[in-house]
């Protein structure tokens, strides 16, 4: 009996030890599975700070950039701009194209161009509140286009003769102050404009804008 009770004892205790290490195994693997959750988690959470830190950071230095840029310009001089000028269907409306012709260079036009045909003594008035859109002053990137708009819409405005050139200069920041020149020559030899008491909007950022103040209504 006492043979018996003895093995019996050690069965069990065998058992109690095997069931023990099963358990240790099992918690150590579920702690295992929830270590790696969590580092997963942390792990994703800070790549998503990062990415967000990149975009926002980028967002401000170019914002940054654009306004140092901006603040760099000086005004342009019509020297290194080339212009046209030509009636615009259904030619109610002359249209001055400026382009920046620097490579490099940025620059600020302000307020209209100072245009005069066929040698007249003085430029086309400004064509008042045709800056609502824009204000008195548009940056021209390396490259880039500014654009003025004349109405040729009337009897009056036509005129009785075609032009056949214009000379064109920039506005200084001051309205009465001095203009930027030297003019430059802008010749019409195959397609003449007619222009008569008219008059010249700002300058405008696109051709649109220049011709929205001009156009017919309705």
């Amino acid at each position: 009996m006492t043979a018996r009770r003895s093995r019996h004892s050690a069965s069990y205790a065998a058992l109690a030890v095997a069931m023990a290490g099963a358990l240790a195994l099992t918690g150590c693997s579920g702690n295992s599975k929830s270590s790696k959750s969590s580092s997963k988690k942390s792990s994703s959470k800070k790549s998503s700070k990062s990415k967000t830190k990149k975009i926002i950071g980028g967002g401000a230095a170019a914002g940054a950039g654009a306004a140092a840029g901006s603040r760099g310009a000086r005004a342009c001089g019509p020297g290194m701009f080339r212009f046209e000028i030509y009636s615009h269907a259904p030619n109610d409306h002359v249209v001055i194209k400026a382009v920046n012709t620097s490579s490099t260079r940025s620059c600020l036009v302000y307020n209209h161009p100072l245009v005069r045909f066929n040698g007249a003594k003085d430029p086309l008035p400004l064509l008042k509140d045709s800056n609502v859109m824009g204000g008195d002053v548009e940056t021209v990137r390396p490259k880039g286009t500014v654009w003025a708009s004349i109405p040729t819409g009337t009897a009056a405005e036509k005129g009785s003769g075609k032009k056949t050139y214009a000379t064109v200069e920039f506005s200084g920041s001051d309205l009465n102050g001095s203009p930027k020149g030297p003019p430059q020559r802008v010749d019409f030899r195959n397609a003449p404009v007619a222009v008569g008491a008219s008059q010249v909007t700002y300058w405008q950022s696109t051709l649109n804008r220049a011709e929205s103040y001009t156009k017919p209504k309705g």
